[in-house]
């Protein structure tokens, strides 16, 4: 059997193994991840009030300076009436003031509205709130289970790592890249064993001289898939 071949049998074989552990670690256990569902809604929903808080809270600031504005029309309205010499003056400053004044009403009672609104909102952010410190405990209680129980997992995959670094720095770097091709195309499964004859990753039969040229050490790609053929020596 090829060397290089065992090698980048070995490298699959350790590269399949941290894959599984590296999706492990991004993999909620459903004890975590029914907390977590429950506590990411509750975190929307504030969210969503704060939004609104916010957007009422905007429409206020616009609606004060509204206000403030025509409540200094109405004060130069209500100067100029001193001013007036005739009847028909005096009664069209009556319908300014008038004016202003109805859309002073107006703006006042928008603000009244946003501030009630804006009352009724926060009492749901805060109910929510303090209804979710329970919530907030289980969740940090199964996260710090969750990850506490990572540790050993983390370490495998350092090891893994470093295993498969290791092997990679032994093989051609020629050989390590063409492994790589085939197994970024191939799913992860550049080198394929042999088996009853056939290749193990697409079922292509293997030609009797492809074998001999396996049996003799060579480097043999599958003429079906174009992956790595892998014949294990036989036992001694």
């Amino acid at each position: 059997m090829n060397p290089d071949v065992e090698k980048l049998w070995e490298l699959q074989t350790v590269l399949s193994a941290l894959g599984d552990r590296e999706k492990q670690l991004t993999n909620k256990p459903e004890s975590f991840a029914a907390v977590d569902r429950e506590w990411q809604s509750v975190n929307a929903e504030m969210e969503k009030l704060q939004q609104q808080i916010e957007q009422h809270s905007r429409e206020r600031r616009r609606v004060d300076g509204e206000l403030s504005d025509q409540q200094e029309l109405l004060k130069k309205y209500q100067g100029q009436l001193m001013q007036v010499k005739n009847q028909q003056q005096y009664a069209a400053a009556w319908k300014e003031i008038d004016a202003t004044r109805k859309q002073v009403k107006e703006l006042e009672d928008s603000t009244l509205k946003t501030m009630a609104d804006v009352d009724v909102l926060q009492k749901q952010n805060d109910d929510l709130a303090a209804g979710s410190v329970e919530l907030k405990s289980r969740w940090d209680a199964e996260h710090e289970a969750w990850q506490h129980s990572l540790g050993d997992l983390r370490k495998e995959v350092g090891q893994l790592q470093a295993r498969a670094a290791k092997i990679e720095a032994s093989l051609p770097e020629r050989l390590s890249r063409e492994f790589h091709r085939i197994f970024k195309q191939r799913q992860g499964i550049a080198i394929a064993r042999v088996v009853a004859d056939s290749c193990n990753g697409c079922r292509t039969r293997v030609r009797p001289a492809v074998l001999q040229q396996l049996k003799r050490g060579d480097l043999v790609h599958c003429e079906g898939c174009s992956r790595i053929l892998y014949l294990e020596s036989p036992p001694s």
